[in-house]
């Protein structure tokens, strides 16, 4: 386990969303404990290796609901740190790898509404 950054470069907003991380074939759900232009805090049930590199699948919401006229955002992720979290199974937090222009421009958008 390695300590989570104290100065970010992008802001976190504490957004909770359903998510999936896709780990060599095999798919996770986890839930967001916050959300960046730039990464994520995620709780999820097993652990995670730091320097593991995972795909993350947000499925970006509207009051809560699912938004059928917005895409899911999807991007390769490092996992910068991991703890135990109790009750919830683990927490980690993710670095996107290398979004697109238009992956960022999701993002963004979304959190611009859910601010």
């Amino acid at each position: 386990m390695t300590n989570a950054p104290t100065e970010r470069q992008h802001a976190r907003y504490p957004v909770r969303i359903s998510c999936e991380l896709t780990i060599a074939g095999e798919t996770l759900h986890a839930e967001t404990k916050n959300l960046s232009t730039g990464g994520a805090a995620i709780y999820f049930a097993r652990p995670l290796t730091v320097g593991e590199v995972v795909t993350v699948s947000f499925f970006l919401t509207q009051d809560g609901i699912e938004d059928p006229d917005r895409a899911t955002f999807e991007c390769a992720a490092s996992i910068r740190w991991t703890k135990p979290v109790g009750a919830r199974g683990h927490e980690a937090g993710v670095q996107f790898v290398s979004p697109s222009a238009e992956q960022r421009a999701l993002l963004a958008d979304f959190l611009e509404q859910a601010a």
